[in-house]
């Protein structure tokens, strides 16, 4: 049998040149969870990514984990709104990774997750492999 994996994260990217986890932490109280520098491996990332998210997922709920991500998010949201009002060129993403296998998670987002995502003037990209 083969489990359904994943993960749930939420990442602020930019293509700013020179915008480090500094620049970050002088509007982000939250630290993140994962972060690329821009070009850091070379030709890659192509961006900068700040990510907060779960760990690896196992046959998860994953209504229940993007819930939790939004939940503790939503005390920082007026941090989000700060640096997107200072450096407009900064993204928000919902992402959401499933690798399917013999199980079958639902995706839901619920109102409160939709109602972040838009307050932010964020996005949500859900990626789905097969995992056979």
């Amino acid at each position: 049998m083969t489990d359904t994996t994943g993960y749930v994260y939420f990442a602020i990217k930019t293509e700013e040149d020179n915008f480090n986890i500094e620049r970050f932490n002088n509007y982000l109280t939250i630290q993140p969870t994962r972060f690329q520098e821009k070009f850091e491996k070379g030709n890659v990332p192509v961006c900068t990514i700040w990510e907060y998210g779960t760990d690896k997922l196992v046959n998860p709920f994953y209504f229940e984990e993007i819930r939790r991500l939004t939940d503790m998010l939503e005390k920082h949201k007026p941090e989000f709104l700060r640096l997107k009002k200072e450096y407009p060129s900064v993204t928000y993403v919902l992402e959401v990774v499933i690798c399917l296998g013999d199980e079958t998670p639902g995706l839901h987002f619920s109102k409160h997750t939709i109602k972040f995502i838009n307050d932010v003037g964020g996005t949500i990209d859900c990626d789905i492999y097969n995992s056979k």
